[in-house]
């Protein structure tokens, strides 16, 4: 039986990025002449791109480009086509598939409804270790920028310190606040860009941060997942659902309290670290990287936040003997 040049390919491109002509034939036992008819049936199918010339053509999955208008777009029927062309072109995992799947749709209905810009770009590129990576990029005025405008933030960081504590939303009659949340936790890596500025998770390395970004109008949202390296979507829910009454009430400050600088002295930070969190049951505060705290912001965060809300569990983690032993002296106070 002759072998299925598709099944071939991916499982070649699985741990590298392209392939050569001599790759496949080695791989196969069979002739240069033979692997190239298969890798140029491909390239004709529109599985593989071919770059390069003589001995220096390669072949790698092709990419998918798509193009949507914002106005008339649905975030189910967008993904689904471009689902369909992923199909094609790679079989992700159930795991992979379904972190992609929600992630993308949350994402595309983000730029549909809020957004305000024209053009959505949907673009799907296929790495080695069975990476796929999907970037959703819309012409909008930046998500960053929006959150600032309709809530008041004073910048792009108290943005970013906001969204990721999850339960954001302008239109809390349409939407809970829960998507960028959950889809940042439910792939393998996340990158949300607007106005030169990048939030990024990463499940793999279990960090997150902000840093810089090449995005400065329109947001950019860069979904990656890896196949045995993310999140089922099922552990992702538990992790921040109260199993009794199946809601969100738990979050972690996944980028760490270091964000806001190596020292936090102020009752001001205080109060932009403890901004929403008495929407939760459950809030850990991770201190990993702060050198310095000051007796004013730990007594507005573990006296007199936590009195005004004995409701919320304040669980600190990644603190130094410096930073615990005020936060102890804080707690100890409120008793």
């Amino acid at each position: 039986m002759s072998p299925d040049p598709t099944k071939t390919v991916r499982q070649l491109l699985e741990e590298q990025p392209e392939i050569a002509n001599r790759d496949l034939a080695k791989y196969l036992g069979v002739s240069a002449a033979t692997s190239h008819r298969m890798l140029q049936g491909l390239v004709l199918t529109g599985i593989l791109e071919r770059r390069g010339q003589g001995r220096s053509t390669f072949y790698r999955l092709r990419p998918i480009r798509r193009r949507f208008p914002l106005g008339s777009a649905k975030e189910d029927e967008v993904w689904s086509q471009v689902s369909e062309q992923i199909s094609r072109t790679r079989v992700l995992g159930r795991t992979e598939d379904q972190a992609l799947r929600y992630a993308a749709t949350e994402v595309i209905n983000n730029a549909i409804d809020h957004s305000g810009g024209k053009r959505l770009n949907v673009e799907v590129d296929f790495e080695g270790r069975a990476t796929t990576v999907t970037r959703v990029i819309d012409d909008g005025v930046g998500v960053f920028r929006k959150v600032c405008d309709d809530f008041g933030y004073r910048s792009t960081k108290d943005a970013i310190i906001q969204l990721e504590k999850g339960k954001l939303t302008s239109d809390p009659s349409g939407h809970s606040g829960e998507g960028l949340f959950f889809s940042s936790k439910a792939v393998s890596r996340f990158r949300l860009e607007s106005d030169g500025v990048a939030w990024v998770v990463d499940a793999i390395a279990g960090d997150s941060g902000i840093g810089p970004s090449g995005v400065k109008r329109g947001t950019r949202v860069v979904l990656e997942v890896v196949r045995g390296e993310t999140p089922r979507l099922q552990d992702v829910f538990a992790a921040y659902t109260n199993p009794e009454t199946m809601r969100f009430m738990k979050t972690r400050t996944t980028i760490s309290l270091s964000s806001f600088g190596l020292s936090l002295i102020s009752r001001s930070e205080a109060k932009r670290v403890t901004a929403r969190l008495r929407e939760f049951e459950h809030v850990t505060l991770d201190f990993t990287g702060v050198e310095v705290v000051g007796q004013g912001f730990c007594d507005e965060v573990f006296r007199v936040f936590a009195l005004q809300h004995p409701e919320v569990t304040l669980d600190p983690v990644g603190m130094n003997e410096m930073v615990e032993f005020l936060v102890r002296r804080a707690r100890a106070r409120s008793e």
